[in-house]
């Protein structure tokens, strides 16, 4: 999960640029805060949130509510076809997904089908293997932190804690064509907010990892490693930084799409002539 408050979904906005006409697609959406931050932006835009949690698309559109503009929240699995029409979208964003999928090339496949010709797509994601946290000594620090990394947990089909230094390649592997990478640098000198929830996130997830023989470490080392942070903040020397790598691509105006391109989807999300959405009706949530 990632924080409202965090200056990546900002950034996304900004990379974004959406306009009042600009239908935008948010693939794994979570709880909305790149959607909220692309509201703030652009009020009367098409926002479109694809997330297969039901739960978090609800919050989703709670955030959501006083969004001027359509606001339609879609439960999919990225895994399979989009659940959105041939040349449907303006713009397509995703933040902290596409490490979830085993083949990410098949998602950035669809990206190309739904975007219009001349359409953006932004993938960004954290790169778990660049953490750097104060605290413990560095046999501990580094056997943990790369754990993490590399531990898929319960939620997750796949994981890849280096997935955002190879952003860059996926996308110009794809039928999308590479405009920029950039990245982002997120740091703290307390243990508190962001610093907080990630140090809690790695703590959590490594002692379920532990419990189901994953990993390399163990309850008591994580526990260790923990108390070590927290002693770090109490004394004023603690560090907390992460990397997230921002992908810019777009879809060719006139080059044919190459790879293995989806038909057509005959459901899901369709342009209307008139430039609204039409379609089935999204899951409930």
């Amino acid at each position: 999960m990632s924080d409202s408050t965090e200056a990546i979904h900002s950034r996304l906005a900004e990379l974004t640029a959406p306009t009042a006409h600009s239908r935008v697609v948010d693939l794994g959406c979570g709880s909305g805060p790149t959607l909220l931050a692309l509201s703030r932006m652009a009020p009367e835009a098409v926002l479109i949130g694809i997330d297969r949690s039901v739960t978090f698309l609800r919050q989703a559109r709670q955030e959501l509510q006083k969004h001027c503009g359509p606001v339609m929240t879609l439960a999919a699995d990225l895994r399979t076809p989009l659940p959105c029409g041939d040349e449907s979208a303006d713009i397509v964003v995703s933040y902290n997904t596409i490490e979830c999928l085993p083949r990410p090339e098949r998602m950035l496949v669809e990206v190309a089908r739904i975007l219009r010709p001349g359409g953006r797509a932004i993938i960004a994601h954290v790169d778990f293997d660049s953490l750097v946290i104060a605290g413990a000594d560095a046999d501990l620090d580094r056997r943990l932190c790369h754990t993490f990394a590399d531990d898929a947990q319960s939620w997750m089909d796949h994981a890849d804690g280096r997935i955002g230094r190879k952003l860059g390649l996926l996308l110009a592997r794809s039928p999308l064509r590479l405009v920029s990478v950039e990245p982002l640098l997120t740091w703290s000198t307390e243990l508190s907010g962001h610093a907080e929830d990630r140090i809690g996130q790695i703590r959590k997830a490594l002692l379920s990892a532990a419990r189901h023989g994953r990993g390399s470490v163990s309850a008591a080392e994580v526990e260790e490693w923990y108390a070590a942070v927290r002693e770090a903040d109490r004394l004023g020397g603690f560090f907390f930084s992460e990397l997230a790598f921002i992908a810019v691509a777009e879809r060719p105006r006139e080059e044919r799409l190459t790879g293995d391109v989806a038909p057509p989807v005959r459901g899901g999300v369709l342009p209307r002539r008139d430039g609204g959405w039409a379609g089935h009706r999204p899951a409930a949530a």
